[in-house]
């Protein structure tokens, strides 16, 4: 897509165990004061110094804090666990002369309305773990998962059933309407078969399409 503005707000999306959190965490260290890491309400546990990002609140909390509608706030894991991103504090961050990444849900409550938010002023990039159908995808994701030894079979099923829409949703890659009219979710689809390669397209990526533009 040729871009007639800068992005200031760096996004990437894909399913669980693509390695979203990795990518972000090396623009973070390598770009350290001219990025900032956008925080993430989420009702699920987290730990503070693996997830210092993320904020954990009941239900009841994200249902206060989000009841402004400057959030843009996703349910998965049928509805078990909520996920929700403040779009002031994005802006703010922008104000202050900082690009913004993010690791937002790859679905229509997630990064399509990220990008209806901040249209061209967003790159997003979604992620996969292979190249193929569904059933590829998620062949590989189960050997992935499999390979960390943290779950046992029958959570690697529950996890893996969850993660098909986010992966049709970044196979789709649908046009949505951003505030420069029609747009797609995705300005690049990326496969993560090899996560050092994939960490240095990104870097690149990131390179052209914010810093330079800057």
């Amino acid at each position: 897509m040729q871009r007639e503005q800068r992005a200031r707000v760096f996004n990437v999306s894909g399913p669980y165990a693509v390695g979203k959190d990795t990518i972000l965490n090396a623009l973070l260290s390598k770009y350290h004061g001219r990025v900032y890491r956008v925080r993430t309400l989420t009702t699920r546990p987290v730990s503070a110094e693996a997830d210092p990002s993320y904020e954990h609140v009941s239900f009841d909390q994200m249902r206060e804090r989000t009841a402004n509608g400057e959030w843009i706030v996703n349910y998965q894991l049928s509805g078990r666990t909520a996920y929700a991103t403040n779009l002031l504090e994005i802006r703010a961050a922008i104000d202050d002369g900082l690009v913004c990444i993010h690791s937002i849900y790859a679905g229509r409550n997630g990064a399509g309305q990220l990008r209806e938010a901040f249209g061209a002023e967003l790159y997003s990039i979604g992620l996969l773990p292979a190249d193929g159908n569904i059933d590829e995808q998620l062949a590989v994701l189960r050997d992935r998962l499999v390979g960390r030894s943290r779950d046992d079979p029958a959570a690697v099923d529950a996890r893996l059933k969850h993660q098909i829409e986010p992966l049709k949703y970044v196979l789709e890659n649908p046009l949505v309407c951003g505030p420069e009219g029609g747009l797609r979710v995705f300005d690049r689809v990326l496969v993560n078969s090899d996560l050092d390669r994939t960490v240095e397209t990104v870097v690149q990526v990131f390179d052209e399409t914010v810093l330079e533009a800057q």
